[in-house]
């Protein structure tokens, strides 16, 4: 009851804004850690819309998925001199009608009979973006690395990288450690054909809109809106 009414009022809050996600998702580092919000999703800039950056308290912290799904595209080769990011792209299945060949194991628990997408939408799951990780810490194995490939099922709270600055010197001043994290939705069948930083993400939203969703996150204190400047404690969704 406690969270229901917490997601309640937050999704009052989000009234009039960007839409917002259909879940909450974790906050996604391990638990304990104290993550600050460098900007949220009213003042992150370049560009600004609905997207998020944190850092923990501490370096060389975990990052975890924020929500079960699957792999769907990684790049963590560039090193900290690169001007363009590492990444990672999850998507994570709601209860609609999903594509042939990509059941979930078990199911997922997915309900049996699934809606087909709102508003005509083409790719109606929701999808998480993790960008500025550290060089090999997605697909290297044990314990180098997350061990991850695309395609890979991973469980909410699932290590999948390391924090890092990768990317970074594209900025000036050049930004410092911190991740940075979207939900998003698909309005068009089909993703662009030829990925580059971020994974073609800049470019379909040139084409065809933005298309972030605004989350609530899972902290110690319940699902909830953040706000830049704050810290919070991560915690599994209800």
């Amino acid at each position: 009851m406690r969270y229901a009414m917490l997601v309640a009022v937050a999704l009052l809050l989000t009234a009039g804004c960007a839409d917002n996600t259909e879940r909450p998702y974790r906050l996604p580092y391990a638990n304990g850690v104290s993550v600050t919000i460098t900007a949220d999703h009213e003042d992150h800039a370049n560009p600004p819309e609905q997207m998020f950056d944190m850092r923990a308290s501490e370096p060389d912290q975990v990052i975890v998925a924020a929500a079960r799904g699957w792999v769907r595209e990684i790049e963590d080769t560039k090193d900290s001199t690169s001007t363009t990011n590492n990444y990672v792209w999850i998507e994570h299945p709601l209860d609609y009608c999903q594509p042939a060949g990509s059941t979930p194991p078990g199911n997922g628990g997915l309900a049996t009979e699934c809606r087909t997408c709102r508003d005509g939408l083409g790719r109606c799951n929701e999808w998480t973006l993790y960008a500025h990780m550290r060089q090999g810490s997605v697909s290297a194995a044990p314990p180098l690395g997350a061990g991850l490939s695309v395609g890979d099922w991973v469980l909410e709270g699932q290590a999948i990288a390391v924090e890092g600055d990768v990317g970074c010197q594209q900025f000036s001043p050049p930004c410092t450690r911190h991740l940075h994290f979207t939900v998003f939705v698909f309005e068009q069948e089909s993703l662009l054909a030829q990925p580059s930083d971020n994974g073609d993400y800049e470019e379909y939203a040139a084409l065809h809109g933005r298309p972030e969703r605004v989350p609530l996150f899972c902290t110690t204190t319940g699902p909830r809106l953040v706000d830049t400047g704050l810290s919070y404690t991560p915690d599994a969704c209800p």
